[in-house]
């Protein structure tokens, strides 16, 4: 028997449109975030750091996968800019990762919180 969370989501992935898929995996990626966070701020030195790197390792295939999402030829600078962006990001949680550095996440959660943002005003706008 199928678990009904996955029979719901495959289901809205069959109807959602590009951009509400991308909306979803921001709002996945600063939940992520704002978990990394609270373990830092709650536990600090006595967080748990695999589940850290669990976490932060999500955000990495979720930034990766928007990445390789892009179209370059047909999307023109934005694509380009996206990509440039994915690139940060990715490189800014290597390196919070490896300093184990609380402000490094934040200015990531805030990053990909204000790009969520402007998804959706896209979504907004293009109905």
């Amino acid at each position: 028997m199928q678990n009904p969370q996955e029979v719901y989501m495959k289901k809205w992935l069959e109807t959602a449109s590009p951009v509400e898929i991308v909306i979803a995996l921001y709002e996945k990626m600063e939940s992520l975030l704002k978990d990394i966070v609270e373990m830092y701020e709650k536990e600090g030195e006595n967080r748990d750091t695999k589940k850290e790197v669990e976490l932060a390792n999500r955000v990495s295939e979720i930034l990766y996968y928007l990445k390789g999402t892009l179209d370059m030829k047909r999307g023109g600078e934005v694509a380009k800019n996206l990509n440039q962006f994915y690139g940060i990001c990715i490189s800014q949680l290597s390196k919070a990762m490896a300093e184990k550095n609380l402000e490094l996440y934040k200015d990531l959660l805030k990053a990909i919180g204000e790009m969520k943002d402007a998804w959706q005003e896209v979504r907004k706008k293009t109905g």
